[in-house]
């Protein structure tokens, strides 16, 4: 990787548009005050207060989406190539990625449906009725406008985050070399087609960082919100975060491992050695459902009192349930998210296909089960999913399915337990 920390870094850069743009303290633009942001100063180090309207704002263009990736890499010895690459033999899984959730997990706002249905709506803070939120559209960019009273202030949405599935939510990078990002305070959910606060934002104590215009994220978990939802972050030793060389949303790289070695084998002589650092041939359940919590989390990163099956947050977390579920433990290591999801594709809707793997344990003999476990009492006349994985709401407005797989008893919680899901301010126009 090569080292760019030497000298100063440049105040501009060209755009794939060819024109120059401003630097980093362009993107976040106040008209009359940046309290809000500046006051976390102090506490990450982010540099002096910036006020006042700034003239320009500097977009986000980011590769595989704004530009190509380049052929012989981001840097000389680059060992990615980008998906592209692996679409030449692999076109089904190619295919099947890019209608999936994890080929649009980062990206520009302007690249949204959401930023041209936004554009011009006004909406009432779902807990402050005296702040205004105001979204517009210009110069390609969304800009945010919170007001309250006589002070009133703006910045630009650069990052949208999330697949548009369930929701967006907007964030702004304030330092990259920190780093440190502006996870916005309002977020949009996309089955109530309406706005409201960004999950986690309205905890109880307050989570730090938080300040009028959003939370400010301290590094890592800046680091850990852009590592989740991309590739690869950047390419420079001086800045964690750089979308000049950044590889967003979650492509074949992310899971496989950097693959250029594996592709210029294949281009050589297709019958070559051409492992991946994580292929199908190398992997097991564990390390399977490792690499997958890495993002939707794992229980070896909670502590074990977190861990219960009547807290509906954990909904949120497919792996920690997957992992406390008698399905996992009594598999015998056959049992892992694979088990039922295509691991290229978007999650199927298809509850057949899931019922199928439930009867090939559980079925009665003239289903001829796989495996043998206790035969449902109520098949073939029930619904497993409805049953043992329903739908909840961990108070995000987003139906999670519980992959903590059991007998749910009567009265089981199905809300969050630390209060009523905030309130949701609709949208005037109709959800695209």
């Amino acid at each position: 990787m090569p080292n760019t920390s030497a000298g100063e870094p440049s105040s501009g850069r060209r755009t794939s548009q060819g024109r120059t743009a401003p630097g980093r303290q362009a993107r976040v633009v106040l008209t009359l005050s940046f309290a809000a942001i500046a006051g976390i100063a102090v506490w990450g180090g982010l540099g002096p207060s910036r006020t006042g309207p700034v003239a320009s704002i500097r977009g986000v263009y980011l590769i595989g989406r704004d530009r190509p990736f380049p052929p012989s890499g981001r840097y000389p010895s680059d060992p990615y190539v980008g998906p592209l690459a692996c679409a030449e033999c692999h076109p089904g899984e190619y295919a099947l990625y890019t209608q999936s959730g994890h080929a649009r997990t980062l990206s520009s706002p302007r690249h949204r449906l959401i930023a041209s249905q936004l554009d011009g709506q006004s909406i009432e803070d779902p807990d402050q009725p005296e702040v205004r939120w105001t979204y517009h559209c210009r110069d390609d960019e969304l800009f945010i406008r919170r007001s309250e009273r006589d002070k009133i202030e703006e910045c630009v949405a650069e990052y949208a985050f999330g697949s548009g599935h369930h929701g967006t939510t907007f964030v702004s990078v304030v330092d990259p070399t920190a780093p440190a990002i502006l996870e916005h305070r309002i977020s949009y959910y996309t089955g109530a087609n309406a706005l409201g606060l960004t999950a986690g934002q309205n905890e109880r104590p307050r989570p730090p960082g938080l300040g009028p215009l959003g939370r400010v994220m301290p590094p890592d978990a800046a680091l850990k919100c852009f590592g989740c939802h991309s590739t690869h972050l950047s390419a420079r030793d001086d800045r964690p975060i750089d979308e000049e060389t950044m590889i967003p949303n979650v492509s074949c790289e992310r899971c496989h491992g950097p693959g250029r070695a594996h592709v210029e084998a294949a281009r050589r002589a297709p019958d070559a050695e051409m492992n991946l650092p994580f292929g199908t041939d190398r992997f097991t359940t564990e390390s399977l459902i490792l690499l997958c919590g890495t993002c939707h989390r794992h229980p070896s990163k909670a502590r074990p009192e977190e861990i219960r099956p009547d807290d509906p947050h954990l909904v949120r977390f497919q792996p920690v349930g997957l992992l406390q579920s008698r399905c996992y433990r009594e598999s015998q290591g056959a049992f892992s998210c694979l088990s039922c999801h295509d691991p290229h594709a978007r999650a199927s809707a298809d509850l057949a296909s899931y019922r199928a793997v439930c009867i090939s344990c559980h079925g009665t003999p003239a289903e001829k089960p796989t495996r043998r476990g206790a035969i449902c009492p109520v098949e073939p006349r029930g619904d497993c999913i409805a049953c043992h994985m329903p739908r909840v709401d961990a108070g995000q407005h987003i139906l999670f399915t519980d992959h903590w797989i059991r007998v749910r008893h009567e009265g089981e919680p199905m809300l969050p337990l630390n209060g009523p899901t905030p309130n949701l301010k609709s949208l005037n126009a109709p959800s695209p």
